[in-house]
């Protein structure tokens, strides 16, 4: 066990006799099946290691209570886990074919099917390259980064951090990342030609935002993504999800959005619509998306607290979801 950031550890596995099923390839994940207040719960989490060390998963706590919460304070050294071997084609085989530039976006978490592809490349062939742009609220939100600031060391890997909290000082790397960031980080770091290869892993906002600022450039990148979603505790990927009607008035210009998911925050919702809201974080540190309630309700997102206080009959989009059939917001 190893802590990684305040909020995520490092879990080495030993399989014993069985390690030789545990040797996955670049991008899989395992499953566990675990004893969480009584309730049995299957997870699956993607491996980080080398492909000559010991299994290993990284395991952030998104939320109170629940399976990372189980993970970052109720397992420890010792402890015996149900574990399934790896799995996953997520990293496709044939990219080891030929000397490739594989340009990676990660929000967060995310970084975790990333890594092993990383480090992989780096070790397969000396003719690879690898850009990876990475996305968190604050610095020491960034899982791996002893691990990055290591590869980075070699000419073949660059890492570019986007932090929320505006650390960075420029605009590029200050705030959310934007499609229009996005089409100029590519701008600036690729060169358009046909062994570039992209692969996106986060949240289901994030990838979407990167595979619409993907799609704006003159010589759009292949790609493959990797999404996740918030879950509560005990609540299953597949279970259909509601929906809420949201009206914003941004400026006096009224634009819809007919079934935000109310699992994600009112902020990711409108990036998965192409709304342009007003937001420079995601983390409840600008305020920019900041919003009044007209008519309707939000429920709390449960993730980082603003920074500071929000004024009275306010909400931030970036920390509250859609609730109820229809909710109305202004926003200046």
């Amino acid at each position: 066990m190893k802590r990684l950031t305040p909020s995520s550890v490092l879990l080495t596995l030993d399989p014993g006799e069985l390690a030789p099923l545990f040797e996955g390839r670049p991008g899989q994940s395992v499953t566990f099946c675990l004893n969480v207040d009584g309730q049995e719960c299957y997870r699956n989490y993607n491996l980080v290691n080398t492909e000559d060390a010991l299994p290993q998963v990284a395991v952030k706590q998104v939320q109170e209570g629940g399976v990372s919460q189980h993970f970052n304070s109720a397992i420890h050294v010792g402890d015996v886990l149900n574990v399934a071997p790896p799995e996953g084609d997520f990293y496709p085989e044939d990219l080891d074919d030929a000397a490739h530039h594989l340009v990676l976006f990660a929000a967060g978490s995310g970084i975790t099917p990333l890594i092993s592809i990383a480090q992989h490349a780096l070790r397969v062939r000396p003719d690879n390259k690898v850009t990876l742009f990475y996305s968190n609220s604050d610095a020491r939100q960034i899982m791996f980064r002893e691990r990055l600031d290591r590869l980075a060391a070699s000419s073949r890997f660059e890492v570019f951090h986007v932090l929320g909290d505006g650390a960075t000082g420029e605009d590029l790397s200050t705030g959310r990342l934007t499609g229009s960031k996005v089409k100029k980080l590519l701008s600036q770091y690729t060169q358009g030609l046909p062994n570039e290869y992209a692969f996106i892993s986060g949240p289901m906002g994030f990838t979407e935002t990167v595979v619409n600022g993907i799609g704006k450039t003159a010589n759009p990148l292949p790609y493959s993504t990797f999404s996740f979603q918030r879950q509560r505790h005990g609540q299953g990927a597949d279970k259909i999800r509601p929906t809420t009607e949201v009206i914003l008035s941004v400026g006096g210009l009224k634009r819809t959005i007919p079934n935000a998911p109310q699992h994600l925050t009112l902020l990711e919702a409108a990036d998965r619509a192409g709304i342009d809201m007003p937001a420079d974080c995601r983390s409840g540190i600008c305020h920019r998306c900041k919003a009044r309630i007209t008519a309707g309700r939000t429920t709390s997102a449960e993730l980082d607290s603003p920074t500071k206080a929000v004024p009275k009959g306010h909400i931030l989009c970036c920390q509250q979801r859609p609730s109820g059939d229809r909710l109305e917001l202004e926003m200046d």
